[in-house]
C-alpha cells in the first residue's frame, strides 16, 4: 500500500531529480511510515535550485518519493499560486492508496477537501497549532487575522472527521482540537540512547557554570530554531538578551542555532541594540551530535515561542541535561515546569526569567536534573510501538474502505 503524507515543509530539488530539506523530515525520518506502508510519497511544494545546497539532508531514496507542489513562500505567494497548486493537489489523490495529513498547513487541508468529497478516509498528525503558530507578531501580513480563524476551523473539522488522529502532544492539542475516530499520541522526534545524557553531566554543567562565575567568563545562552519566520520568537530573545545585558548588567553570551531568510534582519537587531559582539548566528547545523555539540558547550536553552507543537529542541535540550527557559504555548508545558515558563512575547517577563536563573547555581543544577528525566519517553523504541499501531489502523481502515468500493 502506498502513503501519502503532506508536508509544510520546503524541499529543494537539484538538476539530477534529487529531493533534498532544511532539517530533519529526511530520508531516515520518512522511512518510519514504510514500518507498515510499502511505498511513501510526500506532497509538498519544491524549488527548483541549480546544486545541492549546503547543510541539507537528502530526502527521497528506497521507496520515498516526492509528488512535488508548485514552490511558494508565504501566504501571499500561496495566494498568487493558488490554483496552480490546488489542480496539482487534485491530481495527488490518484498518485496514492492511503493518505496522512501533517497538519496545520496549506497542503494538508487542501488534499483534506478533495478526500472529503471523495469519502476517502484518512488520517492526521496535528504537529501545530494554527491559532498559536498566527497570533501577532509571528507572520508580517494583513492576512494573518483571517487566516488564523480560517485555519483554526478548519484543523477543528479535520481532526473530527479523520479515521485517525495522532497528536505530538498528550492532551493539549487535543483540548482544542478533539478526535473523531481513533487516537494516540507521539512526538516526531526519535531519541537514540546515546542521545540522553546520564546524571554525571549535572555536576559537570553545576561545576563549569560556577567557573564561569568566578573568572568572569560569559554564560553562554543557547537557541536552536528556524528562522525563516517569527513562530520561534528569536527577535523576542534577542531584545531580552539586550536588556538583560545593557539594562540588568549581565554577562551574557547568546548562540544561534538554525537559518532562515530573516537572519539579516535579525542580525541588525543585535546591532541595533548594541549586542552584535554578544551574538552567534550559526546558520543551519546538520541534526543530530552537531547540535548536540552546540548544546553542550552552552550553559541555558532558551525557546520563546510564540507557537509549538511539541518542540523537538526544548527535548533535545533536556536530554543534554540543559536547563530550560520556554513559553507558555502548545504542549510545552507537558515538559518543563511552570517555573521555567514565560508568556509569549513577553521581553521583559523572559529577560527576568533569565535573570532569576542565571543568577542562581542552585537552581540551574535542578533544573538540569530534573531535564533529564523526561526524555525517556521519548526513546525511539517506545514512540515506535505508538506509531506503527497508529499507521496500522489507518492501513485496516483504508484496505476495508477500499474493498468495499470494488465490491
Amino acid at each position: 500500500m502506498r502513503v501519502m503524507v503532506t508536508f509544510g515543509h520546503r524541499f529543494f530539488r537539484t538538476p539530477n531529480g534529487h529531493i533534498y530539506t532544511r532539517g530533519t523530515v529526511d530520508y531516515s525520518f520518512l522511512s518510519r511510515y514504510l514500518a507498515v506502508f510499502d511505498e511513501v510519497v510526500v506532497l509538498s511544494r519544491v524549488e527548483d535550485v541549480d546544486k545541492i545546497p549546503p547543510d541539507k539532508n537528502r530526502t527521497d531514496g528506497p521507496n520515498v518519493s516526492i509528488f512535488p507542489l508548485p514552490y511558494y513562500f508565504g501566504p501571499v505567494e500561496f495566494l498568487k499560486r493558488y490554483f496552480q497548486v490546488r489542480a496539482a493537489v487534485k491530481r495527488a489523490v490518484d498518485a496514492a492508496d492511503a493518505f496522512i495529513l501533517r497538519v496545520s498547513g496549506h497542503e494538508g487541508t487542501m488534499l483534506w477537501k478533495h478526500l472529503m468529497k471523495k469519502g476517502i478516509p484518512y488520517g492526521v498528525e496535528v504537529v501545530a497549532d494554527p491559532w498559536d503558530l498566527l497570533a501577532p507578531g509571528s507572520v508580517k501580513t494583513k492576512l494573518r487575522p483571517f487566516l488564523r480563524r480560517k485555519m483554526t476551523r478548519d484543523l477543528v473539522r479535520q481532526c473530527r472527521h479523520a479515521s485517525t488522529a495522532a497528536y505530538v502532544t498528550e492532551h493539549s492539542l487535543q483540548e482544542r482540537y478533539p478526535p473523531g475516530g481513533w487516537s494516540t499520541h507521539y512526538s516526531t522526534i526519535d531519541l537514540s540512547a546515546q542521545a540522553i545524557l546520564d546524571e554525571s553531566v549535572v555536576e559537570k554543567r553545576s561545576k563549569r557554570v560556577a567557573d564561569k562565575l568566578a573568572s568572569g567568563e560569559p554564560l553562554r545562552l543557547c537557541f536552536v530554531g528556524g528562522i525563516s519566520q517569527l513562530y520561534k520568537a528569536p527577535d523576542i530573545l534577542i531584545s531580552s538578551v539586550a536588556e538583560c545585558i545593557n539594562k540588568k548588567g549581565l554577562n551574557l553570551e547568546l548562540v544561534m542555532v538554525g537559518g532562515g531568510e530573516l537572519k539579516g534582519q535579525l542580525e541588525k537587531q543585535a546591532e541595533d541594540l548594541g549586542i552584535d559582539k554578544k551574538v552567534r548566528f550559526l546558520g543551519d547545523v546538520l541534526p543530530g551530535q552537531a547540535v548536540y555539540d552546540q548544546l553542550d558547550e552552552a550553559d541555558l536553552f532558551v525557546l520563546p515561542s510564540r507557537q509549538e507543537g511539541l518542540p523537538r529542541a526544548v527535548i533535545e535540550a533536556m536530554a543534554r541535561g540543559m536547563p530550560c527557559i520556554s513559553s507558555t504555548v502548545g504542549g510545552i508545558w507537558e515538559l518543563l515546569d511552570e517555573n521555567c515558563l514565560v508568556p509569549p512575547s513577553d521581553v521583559k517577563a523572559l529577560a527576568e526569567k533569565i535573570e532569576e536563573v542565571v543568577g542562581n547555581k542552585e537552581q540551574l543544577r535542578e533544573m538540569s536534573r530534573r531535564n533529564l528525566e523526561k526524555p525517556q519517553e521519548y526513546c525511539i523504541n517506545n514512540l515506535n510501538k505508538r506509531r506503527k499501531e497508529c499507521y496500522q489502523k489507518l492501513a485496516d481502515i483504508t484496505a476495508a474502505w477500499r474493498s468495499r468500493m470494488n465490491a
